[in-house]
Parts: structure tokens; C-alpha cells; sequence
């Protein structure tokens, strides 16, 4: 029996740091973007939201509003509330499990920032994906000899599992990739606040896990 290749696209869309930082009498701009990838990766919060003048509550509810959109691919899959709740807590360990390294800031003559970042990327779908289509094929092969077809729902509780079960070995025991060099510009918007341009942050946390693997 030849199984249909999966097809898990695993959407990861981290939280945006949608506070800008304070405008006001020693900006460190190195440290507003270390807090802004630790409140984004690590989930800790305090930083940002004393370097913003946010409640601590608010970039706690923004940070699970982002995962739930992380973990939206579970619903094409028809995952029950149990599993659901596994994968977040999945999810949660793997953020923090993510390695970078914020540089000194340089700034340029308008008042604006580049913020330099080092990034070691975290191996994790690579070894995942690798085996997951011969590993299907070997237990639909199974199921079959046994005389049972896998219904669609069996074949979404499959992948689950062996999705669950994959990325937690690789979270338990993370392999990193030599460091690469980003930068961040962190610049004055309108408001005469500082902000961190959204799409540079956008790419750098999604370099920081192997998700072009993800697939």
C-alpha cells in the first residue's frame, strides 16, 4: 500500500513586539531588543514590560494570543483539547530552548539604532521530517496486513503522535547550527518612540528554528 505524503505545514508566527519602547531619557536599545526576543522565545516578560510601560499581564496575553496562531495547524489535523494542550506545552519548550546573542547597539546620526544579533539556529524538523513518509508507509503497510484500512482520522492521530513524539526528543537534546550575524534597526516612529522594524524581527525570529524543514 503506498500512503499519501504528509502534508504538515507547521505555520510558526511568532508574537510581534507591538509596544514600542520609550522614547524618553536612556534608551538602551541593545537591551529593548534582547527583552523583546525573550519575552517573544523565552516567555519572560518583565523586561519588556518595564522598558515599555506595559503591564506585565498584557505582553503575557499577547505572547499566548501569537502561540494559539502557532499551533492553529493542529485544528487541520481535528486534535482534541488533550492534545492541544501537549503540543503548547511542546511549543513553550522549544521557544526556550532557542539560542541568540544581542551585541552592542551602534547609533546613527537621526537617533536611530542597528542592533546586532547572533543567532544559533536549532536543528528540529530536519530530523523529524526526515523518516516521518517511510515511517507511514511502514504502519499503513501494518495496519493493512492486519486487515484494517487507516481512516483519515487515524492517519491525522498517526502523524500527531509521531509529530509529538519527534519534536519533544529533538527539544530534550536541541543541536544548534553554527552562529550566523543579523541585525535588528530599531528607530524612531512618528509618535517620537522607539520601535523595532517589524519585518527585520519577523525574519529574525524565524531564523532562529530550522522551519524551512517544517515542511
Amino acid at each position: 500500500m503506498k500512503t499519501k505524503k504528509t502534508s504538515l505545514f507547521l505555520s510558526i508566527i511568532m508574537i510581534a513586539c507591538l509596544v514600542t519602547g520609550c522614547a524618553f531619557g536612556g534608551f538602551d536599545a541593545s537591551a529593548y531588543v534582547k527583552s523583546c526576543l525573550d519575552a517573544n522565545l523565552h516567555g519572560e516578560f518583565e523586561e519588556y514590560a518595564k522598558i515599555t510601560n506595559s503591564e506585565v499581564s498584557e505582553v503575557e496575553d499577547l505572547y499566548n494570543s501569537f502561540l494559539d496562531t502557532d499551533l492553529s495547524f493542529l485544528s487541520v489535523y481535528k486534535a482534541d483539547d488533550e492534545t492541544k494542550a501537549k503540543f503548547r506545552e511542546l511549543f513553550i519548550k522549544l521557544y526556550k530552548n532557542t539560542k541568540y546573542e544581542v551585541g552592542e547597539a551602534t547609533k546613527d546620526s537621526d537617533g536611530n539604532y542597528t542592533v546586532p544579533v547572533k543567532v544559533y539556529k536549532m536543528d528540529v524538523f530536519k530530523n523529524v521530517m526526515a523518516n516521518i513518509e517511510s515511517d507511514m508507509q511502514t504502519w499503513a503497510e501494518a495496519q493493512v496486513a492486519t486487515g484494517t484500512t487507516p481512516s483519515t482520522d487515524d492517519i491525522y492521530a498517526y502523524v500527531l503522535d509521531y509529530m509529538y513524539d519527534a519534536i519533544s526528543k529533538e527539544v530534550d537534546a536541541p543541536q544548534y547550527e553554527d552562529p550566523t550575524d543579523h541585525t535588528i534597526k530599531v528607530s524612531k516612529n512618528s509618535s517620537n518612540a522607539y520601535e523595532i522594524n517589524q519585518t527585520e524581527l519577523q525574519n529574525l525570529l524565524e531564523s532562529m528554528i530550522d522551519l524551512e524543514n517544517a515542511q
